[in-house]
């Protein structure tokens, strides 16, 4: 993968420390022209929950303690007079537009479980516009920061080396799962009895997505001998997935449903060279290919927002507005697909995908097929 100088979270978190310098609070789903109003109104059909979230600690191994957020369906009623949940990182904070503070997951229920993993050099709140969307339609979100591979570990030189962020990456996933699947038994816990980790679904972005697919191919299981496939993943999402670590041998044992979004203008994990290689060896169980015109590899990220708060304020640092460019060229120049039409195809698919292939929908396979020619373009390998 291209080399970049300043990861996407790195630049988030920068852009948050300035803002708190200056004093700005700024809300979760900032508004672009054209761009809904939250991300939880985004994706096939309207939102059926209000969205909690939650901040927990999850034990990947011994002394491997990761943070991470659960996002969750909670009831209309159960939210009023409750505060809107606030991402908080060292030195600064902002609120959600769409997520309340802890709130109690709604009536119902078990929730299918979703695991989301983020890009090398990023943070679990990275694309709240599809965590949020997917928890207000039914799913419990778990995003953690992988360690060793994080914004603050960019900021603060302590990223794992390659082998070892590669390698820990499934292990995350699972002990996320396995996480999840200890709160749902556990009697008096905030979500007891209401994740169902029998049906589970993986969505990754860039590293996130070799994380994701090495999951799926049983990558990261305890014990020695050949890895085995969790059976309780039911589907598989890559957003500019990272393919290049996973092997020929991983990608035949992926036989769930996948789905890889790719992006024509995608040159850092570009569809020639990780997209392709993966459509040519991953069986899938089916495997679908959306590509999206003009689609960046910040397309599945906030980045854009960031970009413009940066243009809204122009007493901020200029080293910090030109790195905060540079991000933005991946994504956010005219050149791309504006990044209210990325995020809503981003959301639409990945749904429409869980809905059928996690949940059981087959009425949502009519969310799989192609919205625009013109726009993006739908494969499928049965």
């Amino acid at each position: 993968m291209r080399r970049r100088p300043g990861p996407l979270a790195l630049l988030a978190l920068l852009v948050l420390l300035a803002l708190a310098v200056a004093g700005a609070s700024v809300g979760g789903a900032q508004t672009l022209p054209g761009e809904p109003a939250a991300p939880g109104d985004v994706g096939p059909g309207a939102p059926s929950y209000a969205v909690g979230r939650q901040t927990i600690s999850v034990e990947a191994e011994p002394g491997r303690t990761l943070t991470a957020d659960v996002w969750y369906p909670a009831d209309a009623a159960s939210v009023q007079g409750t505060a809107k949940s606030v991402y908080a990182i060292p030195g600064a904070s902002y609120t959600s537009s769409v997520a309340y503070d802890s709130p109690p997951v709604a009536a119902g229920g078990p929730f299918p479980l979703i695991v989301y993993s983020h890009g090398s050099g990023g943070q679990r709140f990275v694309s709240t516009y599809l965590t949020e969307a997917l928890a207000a339609r039914g799913y419990v979100v778990i995003a953690a920061d992988h360690t060793g591979n994080t914004a603050i570990d960019a900021f603060t030189n302590t990223t794992l080396p390659r082998a070892e962020i590669v390698r820990v990456r499934p292990v995350d996933i699972r002990a996320e799962i396995a996480t999840m699947t200890a709160a749902a038994a556990e009697p008096a816990g905030p979500f007891a009895g209401k994740v169902d980790t029998t049906r589970v679904g993986l969505v990754g972005h860039s590293a996130g997505g070799t994380g994701v697919l090495m999951t799926a191919a049983g990558a990261g299981a305890p014990g020695a001998g050949a890895p085995s496939v969790p059976a309780n993943v039911r589907a598989v999402v890559g957003l500019g997935a990272y393919v290049d670590p996973v092997s020929d041998a991983e990608l035949k044992r992926i036989t769930e449903p996948l789905m890889l979004i790719s992006g024509t203008r995608d040159d850092v994990t570009p569809i020639r060279t990780q997209t392709e290689r993966a459509w040519k060896t991953a069986p899938g169980g089916p495997f679908y290919r959306v590509d999206l015109r003009d689609g960046g590899h910040q397309s599945y990220s906030d980045v854009c927002y960031y970009a413009q708060l940066v243009a809204a304020r122009p007493t901020l640092p200029q080293p910090l507005v030109d790195a905060i460019d540079r991000q933005a060229r991946d994504g956010c120049t005219p050149k791309f697909l504006p990044i209210a039409t990325a995020h809503t195809l981003v959301d639409h698919y990945t749904i429409g995908f869980f809905d059928r292939y996690v949940k059981g929908d087959t009425a949502a396979a009519t969310a799989l097929r192609s919205i625009d020619p013109k726009v993006v373009t739908v494969r499928v390998k049965r």
